[in-house]
């Protein structure tokens, strides 16, 4: 089986309200923590014209880790094994 923790812990901005957030009129909100595995994967079988997604990473990548070997052998450019997560969002 698998499982997900998630923890947070956040000081709140006063000067950050929800209406200080722009919102896509009729869409839900949509928040994806991370740009690894499980996030692409749900990213692309997403409809994103049902949801506004916002995708919360430290990288606006997704890197495709079984071919980092080959990257640091040099037979694979780098360039080659990272796919950009706004490509999925935009779909």
């Amino acid at each position: 089986g698998g499982g997900l923790v998630s923890y947070s812990e956040v000081k709140s901005d006063p000067s950050v309200t929800d209406s200080s957030i722009p919102r896509t009129q009729g869409k839900k909100r949509l928040v994806v923590l991370g740009t690894g595995w499980a996030a692409t994967s749900f990213l692309k079988d997403l409809d994103s014209s049902l949801y506004d997604v916002q995708v919360v990473s430290p990288r606006n990548y997704f890197a495709f880790t079984p071919l980092l070997p080959s990257v640091t052998c040099g037979t694979v450019e780098a360039r080659s094994i990272v796919e950009p997560i706004r490509k999925l969002i935009k779909r």
